[in-house]
């Protein structure tokens, strides 16, 4: 009998497990052990402020360059090869461990540098469940999330390139009174007492400001507009751990409160764990359930990582710069520096850039997410918490048969469980947790006691074995090819191969729209008046232009994602650049023949069909650019 769960609207913080052994061994790689203790940097009080004007001449001084700041760009450098042959040697090290300590036919340990920090920096390649390279997710709802994580990340490059330190606006030299006095970030009210996390103001952090406010400010306002959604459960679960609440500003930095976002370095969720390190701490990750998406679970995830790496710093900052940078990377720099703070760490170039402004984004967005309507986000339409309730049910149930059940749409039940992958609940466990609206539960558990066993499950999952066709694998289920086609979003029946997960519908069974729609919507296409038309498909060469993803490319040319992705050999939909060359295979008209009708010009005529006047009167052996009602002009595509 299932049974259900109801905690004031919202599922209780999973409870605290004793240390995985994989767990233990990941921070007995990286982290320091008791023969090699971790070096805390001291306490620090707060400077005294001090009258603006007195300061004004060593300002001036200490801004303008001189030779040490020079030569800083070569010092970055040469820290950076520094540090890069530090890395190889300490790879071929772990290396040399690992191929001494591991048993022979037993699987070697993970190895300490493969964990969230290689990912977050690009190094490496997520993988679920030992399948294989994971592929991002092609739903709507995922992709578009992606390619605003993307976008933002991109928007951020120019503000990471300019370093930690900045310099005075030249309006401090000509001015240097009335510049100060002005305060459009309002900084003489920022009141450190008014958050649980340390809050210091620098030229970094009001660089983030400056940014949040000004040139990102629609990321700023999308986050803010989801936080009131998710940040009192994240609130009400790290007071229950005893850590500072304002740590939900750093999920926003990370994901901005979206449980969809999937960053290129295949970390995803509001916390954007990689897969390797989402396991280190109980969450599911694996052809059924990423349980990375869930914001219940991922938040407690999140809540046991910060609280490790807090008390293993004893400081915030470099706990924070652990969670972007790896452990591995903090106590090196500790090892060469000693105990120094964050800032002289960044001083003296111990971080990539990404980490030198980790610290100080997390601190702008908490400093402004204090006050929004202090910098202007005064029309922000704010997202209601969902009030939730947690059931149990079994494994192998379809989704359509849980949403009827439950009295809501399908879409509306996967957007409440966005840990789950496929079309139903997982093969096992036998008890597995379902959250529903709030009031739910009894109507939902009563009707689900109703359907019989044999329908509760309406597709099946197949694996492609090596020689199976489509057609063959159709009648083994008694469906349509069509149907298989349909459900699993197959252009060329011929495009199946080993391996291959398919979605099989059971006879009678109707795809979820979640499951069929494409990834960037196809494009409905206009269709000419034609009198005589040849199709095929065509393949054609796209230069990827900038500020173009793989959902505009595919929407351009009535394809999907996937196919481009497959096409190309592309792992993640977010990894293409300017200048990069596409193939794209579509099923095209390869010439159509319109008829002109009045209003029509050789400009609008070629703008509908993406094609050059040029070619309209090439084609069509037209000198000028009069054109008559009713005549007909091929065009090719």
């Amino acid at each position: 009998m299932s049974r259900s769960r109801t905690w004031c609207g919202l599922p209780p913080a999973r409870a605290s497990r004793s240390p995985s052994p994989l767990r233990s061994a990941f921070f007995r790689g990286i982290l320091p052990t008791a023969s090699s203790p971790c070096r805390r940097p001291p306490s620090r009080s707060p400077a005294s402020p001090m009258p603006r004007l007195a300061l004004l001449l060593p300002l001036s001084i200490l801004l303008l360059p001189g030779p040490a700041e020079a030569g800083r760009k070569a010092r970055k450098r040469a820290a950076a090869a520094a540090r890069s042959a530090e890395d190889t040697a300490d790879d071929t090290a772990d290396d040399t461990a690992d191929a001494a300590g591991a048993p022979d036919g037993e699987p070697a340990a993970e190895r300490a540098g493969e964990s969230i920090w290689d990912y977050i920096e690009g190094t490496a390649i997520d993988d679920v469940d030992g399948a294989g390279p994971e592929v991002l997710p092609v739903d709507t709802v995922s992709v578009e999330a992606s390619e605003e994580l993307a976008e933002a990340r991109e928007a951020e490059r120019s503000i990471i390139a300019e370093g930690v330190r900045s310099r005075a606006p030249v309006e401090f030299f000509t001015d240097p009174v009335g510049t100060l006095e002005a305060d459009p970030l309002m900084l003489d009210r920022i009141d450190p007492s008014e958050f649980d996390i340390p809050i210091v103001v620098n030229d970094a952090v009001v660089r983030w400001m400056e940014y949040f406010t000004g040139r990102g400010r629609k990321y700023y306002a999308r986050y803010l507009a989801r936080s009131t959604k998710y940040q009192p459960m994240m609130r009400e679960r790290l007071a229950a751990a005893g850590l500072p609440e304002d740590l939900v500003y750093l999920s926003m930095i990370e994901s901005g409160y979206n449980t969809h976002a999937y960053s290129h370095a295949a970390a995803a969720g509001l916390w954007q764990f990689i897969s390797s390190t989402a396991r280190m701490y109980d969450l599911r990750v694996d052809f059924w359930v990423d349980e990375r998406r869930d914001p219940f679970a991922a938040t407690d995830a999140a809540i046991r990582l910060l609280k490790d790496l807090h008390d293993e710093y004893g400081d915030w900052y470099l706990a924070w710069a652990a969670y972007n940078a790896g452990p591995a990377r903090v106590e090196r720099a500790l090892a060469r520096y000693g105990d120094i703070d964050f800032w002289t760490m960044v001083e003296r170039d111990a971080f990539r850039s990404e980490t030198d402004n980790y610290v100080p984004k997390l601190l702008a967005a908490a400093i402004i997410g204090k006050h929004p309507e202090r910098y202007g986000f005064t029309d922000i339409e704010y997202q209601d918490p969902v009030p939730v309730e947690a059931v149990e049910v079994g494994p192998s149930i379809s989704l359509d048969v849980l949403a009827r059940c439950a009295g809501i749409s399908e879409e509306e039940l996967q957007e409440l469980n966005p840990q789950l992958r496929r079309w139903a609940t997982p093969p096992e466990p036998d008890r597995q947790t379902l959250y529903l609206p709030a009031g739910r539960s009894e109507r939902f558990l009563a009707a689900l006691e109703k359907v019989p066993p044999e329908e509760r499950l309406t597709f099946v999952h197949h694996t492609v074995r090596r020689g199976e066709t489509l057609s063959a694998i159709a009648r083994r289920y008694g469906v349509g090819v069509t149907d298989l086609q349909k459900t699993n979003r197959i252009r060329n029946v011929n495009r199946i191969y080993p391996g291959m997960d398919l979605i099989v519908p059971r006879p009678g069974a109707t795809p979820p729209e979640a499951l069929t729609s494409s990834a960037g919507g196809q494009a409905s296409r206009k269709t000419a008046t034609t009198s005589r038309s040849s199709t095929r498909t065509t393949t054609l060469t796209h230069a990827v232009r900038r500020g173009e993803t793989l959902s505009t490319i595919a929407r351009r040319y009535g394809t999907t994602v996937r196919q481009i992705m497959r096409d190309n050999g592309l792992r993640n939909a977010n990894h293409v650049e300017a200048g990069q060359r596409l193939k794209i295979r579509t099923a095209a008209p390869a010439t159509i023949e319109y008829t002109v009708k009045k209003g029509d010009t050789l400009s609008s005529i070629a703008a509908r069909y993406g094609v050059s006047v040029a070619q309209l009167q090439t084609d069509n052996g037209i000198s000028g650019s009069r054109i008559l009602v009713g005549q007909v002009l091929r065009i090719r595509r």
